[in-house]
């Protein structure tokens, strides 16, 4: 009987022990999965979180100072540094704009730096109006839109553009429902920029 007693005890023990080893090994991995500074083989440092450009050891774009950055501005997790270099959109509308395209476009450059968190120095817009388009078989106003970004797409980021540019085309009659914007989030070994991409 003694010795029965002595094995369910011995066996409860490991079985506590076990518990308590897959804990910490549960917490470990929970805090690698949700911290880009020591799981950056995760996101592949494509992602670009908000985060305080006091933790960037580097700046990408070759700053001296972060003083004319956007506040939280996009950092790269695999490298600390600024995510630059980008972001692009271009813009198809069968509106055409006439003496207001520049002032558009201005204001999208500036929405694009906001939302996205990068540098406005990076940002490229390009425009195209008076169009041959159509929406739903009928020569509505409308308008189709790509951006291009290394990083920083996101849900949270892509409906802060969504509200800007559907408030800028909507100042020319295109109206919520008219519009389409595809989303894309560039590996740095596919954009190029200065001779070379940002891969290497």
């Amino acid at each position: 009987r003694r010795a029965g007693v002595s094995w369910v005890r011995e066996m409860t023990r490991r079985v506590c022990v076990l518990g308590m080893v897959l804990s910490h090994v549960c917490v470990a991995q929970a805090h690698l999965a949700f911290s880009p500074s020591l799981s950056p083989s995760l996101l592949q440092g494509r992602s670009a979180p908000a985060q305080s450009m006091a933790r960037a050891p580097g700046l990408r774009a070759g700053h001296t100072s972060v003083q004319d950055l956007p506040k939280d501005c996009g950092i790269d997790p695999a490298t600390g540094e600024i995510c630059a270099g980008d972001p692009s959109i271009v813009i198809h509308t069968n509106v055409k704009m006439g003496d207001k395209k520049r002032t558009f476009m201005a204001a999208v450059s500036k929405a694009l730096a906001s939302a996205l968190g990068k540098p406005e120095s990076f940002v490229a817009v390009c425009v195209n109006d008076g169009c041959d388009m159509m929406w739903g078989g009928e020569d509505t106003p409308c308008a189709l839109g790509s951006l291009y970004s290394l990083g920083a797409i996101n849900l949270e980021n892509n409906q802060k553009v969504m509200t800007e540019i559907t408030m800028l085309l909507g100042k020319f009659d295109v109206a919520p429902n008219k519009m389409y914007v595809n989303f894309f989030d560039v590996p740095r070994e596919n954009i190029g920029y200065n001779g070379a991409t940002f891969g290497g």
